[in-house]
């Protein structure tokens, strides 16, 4: 019946058909101190597949210094704008904050990385399911990708698919549907629900909600003064969101799970946080950083990150994240401290998606070559 419901829900997903690719748009960006003529290339030949009105906001990010860049296309032209605090969601980029958030308690030790999620529960999980915090974070805690019965129900919403889920039916999972999608395969396997469920665990031992802890652990620190789960507090700076065909969409709720992906966010600020995790003496994040499950030859995972392993000696902390009508890439360079954030608009179900994925690594790259302009803004 499982197998049914995702059948249904990839039918209806796909029944709009795919995006044609747009024509080849005119290229105006113009150069921006610290950005390199390839780079600035690399942005215009991933922004034309795009459709108009699309945007990316770009950092690039140095142990001290940020540099931005910003482009859209609109009537068929790709143009340069400051888009630096304009404000996306960034989906599921939550989870490294969230693990983020995880780290940060294991440092003041009111909780065990490797203790089950139950001890911190005030009922029974369902078949008495031993799931350690480490497992939610790394994606070995064997949960499948989404709750049983949410693909039925989202197939009524499905440009909104989480704003019901509320926190009933998270806890009428938890007690009495919860079960394990792989039980003698590779414990391997990413897991939308494990997020939230890990960020719904660490309310419960705060008493705070997620929003609470993200704004007095994380962004007041770091100065993230326009990131939040509450988009009516930002709702003057937020970026329309676009669908695979470029219109306008809705935003997305997540409902009791906002650790999976409710926050959105600006450049800067990501900037802000991508940097911090170049600090040696921020013990939470560098606990974050450190690699707790090997995927394959390619890829390893830390609390939240995935680990691109890119030869012997270059490691990148990754993750992307993606809505209805965003979709967004960080990568961290954390040994040379050098890092890229890619913000875009354009839906993840857009059939050239994870170009913005590619553009971030290669932007990095470029980036590891180069000395930081004396014209960056300094912070």
């Amino acid at each position: 019946m499982k197998r049914l419901y995702l059948i249904i829900f990839l039918a209806v997903f796909t029944a709009c058909g795919s995006v044609s690719n747009p024509e080849r748009a005119i290229n105006n960006l113009e150069p921006r101190p610290g950005v390199s003529s390839t780079q600035i290339d690399s942005i215009s030949q991933t922004l034309r597949y795009f459709p108009n009105q699309t945007q990316f906001s770009i950092a690039f990010i140095a142990d001290n210094s940020f540099t931005f860049y910003g482009a859209v296309r609109t009537n068929d032209t790709l143009k340069t704008i400051d888009n630096k605090d304009s404000v996306f969601e960034i989906g599921s980029l939550s989870k490294v904050f969230t693990a983020a958030l995880l780290a940060d308690l294991a440092t003041e030790n009111k909780l065990q990385l490797d203790q089950p999620i139950q001890a911190h529960l005030d009922f029974p999980l369902h078949d008495s399911l031993q799931i350690t915090f480490k497992e939610l974070a790394n994606h070995t805690s064997g949960l499948p990708r989404i709750p049983s019965g949410f693909v039925w129900e989202s197939l009524w919403h499905m440009d909104n698919p989480y704003k019901d889920y509320d926190e009933k039916k998270l806890r009428e999972y938890l007690s009495h549907e919860m079960e394990l999608a792989n039980k003698s395969e590779t414990p391997w396997q990413y897991s939308n629900i494990g997020a939230g469920i890990l960020g719904y665990t660490l309310t419960q031992i705060e008493g705070q909600s997620y929003e609470q802890m993200l704004q007095q652990r994380i962004f007041a620190p770091l100065g993230m003064q326009h990131s939040t789960t509450q988009r009516k507090l930002v709702k003057e700076s937020l970026v329309t969101g676009l669908n695979k065909r470029g219109n306008p969409t809705s935003y997305w709720d997540l409902g009791a799970i906002p650790g999976a992906g409710a926050i959105v966010s600006t450049a800067e600020d990501l900037a802000k946080f991508g940097q911090a995790n170049f600090d040696p003496n921020n013990e939470a994040l560098k606990l974050q950083q450190q690699k707790t499950f090997t995927v394959n030859k390619d890829r390893d995972m830390a609390l939240g990150w995935f680990i691109l392993k890119q030869d012997s000696t270059t490691l990148w902390n990754w993750h992307n994240g993606g809505t209805g009508g965003y979709r967004s890439s960080i990568v961290l360079d954390v040994d040379e401290k050098k890092g890229v954030i890619v913000l875009s608009n354009i839906s993840a179900g857009h059939s050239h998606a994870a170009k913005i994925d590619s553009l971030s690594f290669s932007l990095l790259k470029s980036k590891e070559n180069q000395t930081p302009s004396p014209e960056m803004q300094l912070f």
